[in-house]
């Protein structure tokens, strides 16, 4: 199977409309050294932190003779402020309804073909519980092809 989310981190560092933004976009978790903590004092963030991370909420939905991956997958979005994180989500978003059959390469010197996704309606805005940082999260059904691109075969 390909790794898609890579694909898809790469996806979004290439439209001009997201990195005008940010440039962090993570699969899975922030890294321990971007990860900053609240203030102790105010309980509020520190720092500027427009952060994206890539998540599989779903998977495969099966093989039965098709080679398309068509799985959940959440994008969190975090900012300086609410306002912020939403503004970051909705470039995020726009660049997610433009995606239309692009082959993109992965993180193990492969590349996926992605055909494109669909998005859910709205965001949700919450709180990281951990570092208070403010954030909103959507959910996308991301179709990307399972065969091999390119002359290698990555995996997830």
């Amino acid at each position: 199977m390909t790794d898609y989310l890579s694909a898809l981190r790469n996806y979004l560092l290439s439209q001009q409309e997201v990195t005008d933004l940010s440039r962090a976009i993570y699969v899975f978790a922030i890294p321990q050294g971007e990860l900053v903590l609240p203030d102790p004092d105010t309980g509020l963030p520190r720092g500027q932190h427009k952060v994206a991370v890539i998540l599989a909420s779903g998977g495969p939905l099966g093989k039965f003779r098709n080679t398309i991956t068509e799985a959940r997958t959440d994008i969190v979005c975090f900012g300086e402020t609410d306002f912020e994180a939403v503004r970051f989500e909705n470039a995020v978003a726009n660049a997610m309804k433009s995606l239309a059959r692009q082959t993109v390469p992965d993180g193990s010197g492969g590349a996926v073909l992605l055909h494109g996704a669909t998005v859910a309606p709205g965001a949700i805005q919450a709180r990281d519980p951990i570092t208070f940082w403010p954030c909103a999260r959507r959910q996308y059904i991301v179709r990307a092809d399972e065969r091999q691109i390119g002359g290698t075969y990555a995996t997830v």
